[in-house]
């Protein structure tokens, strides 16, 4: 080949390249613009996802966090099988142990049609006070111990909301006084008003209106969970609780708070169940659902002072704020001291004449609201 051909076929040069592969890059433009495009969309995902990651596992942590809080009590230990309830000390499985409290009005008329009530045997708690005319009401917590029928279900009354209030309960009545319905509203309450919402109650033909009104705890159970969708565990304190011992000496066995009348309540211990068995009117107290006697692990009587009449119409108000004499009964015991609730939100808490915060046996409790112009004594 003469050396004139071989000259045109000689390399091209570096720049000669560099011109050609910007004449390229330029002549394909939108190749480029594609290119470059998904290029910073991979890479914004890629730094989206690295961000998050730790935001995602601390939010788990947080769950997991939350969980043991709720479940055992502020502390980080593994999940145990079981727990004590937070209501009232008994042993029952974790997912049990913290469950929202259900309040439930409970009337307490001396006639015919409401004694023997329903479902108070599966009450972890009891409160009674005097509402009106000397008469007393009952306000049944339910902690997890089913019960059906519960009732007879009345209305809700004021000094009531004040333990609904510490024990972030479920508080469920059929109507209620002018002052307790508003009050129910301002303090933002979980109301369950039965009047409002009866799909979860009925009436007993079999007995005369307003006395007919029942529920049941599975139906107040859908309430809580289903029917208002109150899922976050209450995080109210819990009491002390000590094993249970039955003790060689009895001290106490007999226990009488003089409401008045058909209103009047007696304890008798009973040595070998080491209970107290719940007389009100002279009468054996039983449950309707059972036919047994009522009973109890501890008795309060919370002395408090005389109440303010509200509406004109006889109702009565308590101040169950602040502090005053109390003593408590247990295993055959007398423990004399003190009430102590600091606000409406705080728990009431009981303390022996030394300071010592007493300690209930795991079970049920009645807690009697006295006023200081109605006595008591025990022996």
């Amino acid at each position: 080949m003469p050396k004139k051909d071989q000259a045109k076929v000689e390399k091209p040069t570096i720049k000669e390249k560099l011109i050609s592969c910007w004449q390229k890059i330029k002549s394909h433009q939108k190749t480029q613009i594609i290119l470059v495009v998904s290029l910073t969309v991979i890479i914004a995902v890629i730094i989206t996802a690295l961000l998050l990651w730790p935001v995602k596992q601390i939010n788990l942590n947080k769950n997991r966090y939350q969980i043991n809080v709720n479940a055992l009590r502020n502390t980080n230990a593994a999940l145990p099988l079981t727990m004590p309830r937070r209501i009232d000390g008994m042993v029952v499985a974790t997912a049990d142990s913290n469950k929202i409290p259900i309040c439930v009005m409970i009337e307490n008329a001396a006639f015919s049609g409401v004694r023997p009530q329903s479902g108070l045997s599966s009450a972890s708690l009891v409160y009674e006070m005097i509402v009106e005319g000397g008469i007393t009401r009952l306000m049944a917590v339910y902690g997890g111990e089913p019960a059906d029928p519960v009732g007879p279900v009345r209305s809700a009354r004021d000094t009531y909301l004040e333990f609904a209030s510490e024990l972030d309960c479920m508080y469920v009545h059929a109507g209620g006084s002018y002052t307790a319905l508003l009050a129910i509203q301002e303090m933002e309450l979980k109301d369950l008003e039965g009047l409002c919402e009866a799909k979860y109650f009925w009436r007993d033909p079999s007995k005369s209106s307003p006395h007919n009104f029942f529920t049941k705890t599975e139906n107040l159970n859908d309430a809580v969970i289903y029917g208002h969708g109150w899922t976050t565990a209450p995080n109210y304190e819990s009491w002390k609780f000590k094993n249970a011992t039955k003790r060689s000496i009895v001290t106490v066995s007999e226990i009488n708070i003089y409401f008045g009348g058909a209103y009047d309540v007696q304890y008798k211990y009973n040595a070998t169940n080491n209970n107290y068995e719940r007389y009100n009117g002279g009468v054996d107290h039983t449950d309707n659902n059972t036919g047994n006697i009522l009973t109890t692990n501890n008795i309060v009587v919370q002395k408090v002072p005389l109440g303010e009449y509200i509406e004109g119409k006889g109702r009565i108000n308590f101040d169950v704020t602040g502090e005053g004499e109390a003593a408590i009964f247990n295993e055959g015991q007398a423990i004399e001291g003190k009430w102590v609730k600091l606000d409406r939100l705080s728990r009431t808490k009981y303390y022996d004449k030394a300071g010592k915060e007493i300690e209930f046996i795991p079970g049920n409790t009645w807690i009697e609201i006295v006023p200081e112009d109605r006595g008591f004594d025990y022996k």
